[in-house]
């Protein structure tokens, strides 16, 4: 009989010193391994992260995934698992800074660099989607239309970070519209703590049944498998 396949534990978005976090890489994956999760994401603003996932594994225990969040107007765009020297050539031919604010650039112009990093092989989640406006806007078809054109392939609908910032009452509205809106379009929905501090990562987290962390992407952009989501409590 085969071994039954472990629930793998990931969190997809969270931010160090390099932009507009508080702690170092090596602390940021220092603490998510001594939490319990197998895979993380650095998605700093703008700034792809040059990392070698076999050496980190092998030093720290944990797999890390290279990823930036590309932040335009009103909406904010995780970009995971592609070559950062790919992602850099981008930015600078669109002249996108390595800033924490967003940037104004036109819904033409987000289509045609979604559609070069997808083909190349990225996993493109929408972050915090906006409420309610903005290109990442539930109100809105935007977002809709990606996800058919298969330029993104989830959104997020648990934040961490929107939770601390925000009154309890206006984060759960968020959380339910974001929810609803993902159930109703098909869009696979995704939970990130978005820390900006080291002791916030694995607040939200998810979980698929998996057991080499090497095969997660290339198993979450297809989204046929059951992404469950944690809170903190539930890591071990």
């Amino acid at each position: 009989m085969a071994p039954k396949k472990k629930w793998l534990k990931f969190d997809l978005h969270m931010h160090t010193s390099r932009s507009d976090g508080k702690n170092s890489v090596k602390e940021m994956l220092m603490t998510a391994k001594r939490r319990g999760l197998d895979v993380v994401a650095i998605t700093d603003h703008n700034l792809p992260n040059k990392f070698n996932p076999e050496k980190i594994f092998e030093k720290y225990g944990i797999y890390v995934i290279p990823g930036c969040e590309l932040s335009v107007l009103n909406g904010h765009i995780l970009v995971l698992g592609l070559d950062p020297k790919l992602v850099e050539e981008k930015l600078k031919q669109y002249k996108i800074r390595e800033k924490t604010s967003s940037i104004v650039i036109r819904k033409k112009t987000i289509i045609k660099i979604l559609e070069y990093f997808v083909e190349n092989g990225a996993l493109i989640i929408a972050a915090h989607p906006k409420i309610p406006s903005g290109v990442m806007s539930l109100k809105g078809n935007f977002l809709m239309n990606l996800y058919k054109k298969g330029l993104i392939h989830g959104a997020e609908t648990h934040n961490d970070d929107l939770e601390k910032k925000f009154k309890r009452k206006f984060y759960l509205v968020w959380h339910k519209l974001a929810k609803n809106f993902m159930l109703r379009s098909g869009i696979p929905p995704y939970a990130n703590s978005d820390a900006h501090f080291k002791n916030r990562i694995g607040n939200r987290f998810n979980m698929v049944k998996l057991d080499d962390p090497t095969k997660l992407l290339e198993v979450l952009k297809k989204g046929k498998i059951e992404i469950r989501h944690g809170t903190r409590s539930d890591l071990s």
